[in-house]
């Protein structure tokens, strides 16, 4: 009986090594954003981008499901700040427009609400 090679044991290192690594890149990510203060900044909403998730499904399958769709907002701070692009929600996606004006509240890097002015012009 021969043995597998090295270069097989090295390939399931390495693969191991770079799952471990974007696994505790993603806690520590969801850690920081737990622990930092929710921050509110007026935004106009400047554009909304859909497009489809990146999957890992094989070319040999011959029915397409549904796609799963990515949902990303920049917000453009109106007090000259940097842009703020966030993934949201299909949701919440849906309830924004492109040119509005509101209150952006973030959490670290995770949206968490945008309350658009009563007044807002577009």
């Amino acid at each position: 009986m021969s043995k597998p090679p090295l270069i097989f044991f090295i390939v399931l290192a390495v693969i191991a090594v770079l799952a471990t690594h974007q696994f505790i890149k993603q806690r520590r990510e969801t850690a920081l954003n737990n622990a930092s203060p929710i921050l509110s900044l007026p935004v106009a909403v400047k554009s909304k981008r859909e497009f489809p998730a990146p999957n890992r499904r094989s070319r040999q399958r011959e029915v397409i499901a549904a796609e799963q769709m990515r949902y990303e907002v920049c917000f453009h701070p109106l007090n000259g700040a940097e842009e703020v692009n966030l993934r949201l929600r299909a949701g919440d996606y849906h309830q924004i427009e492109e040119g509005v004006q509101g209150e952006l509240k973030v959490q670290g890097t995770r949206f968490v609400s945008f309350t658009p002015r009563a007044n807002a012009a577009r």
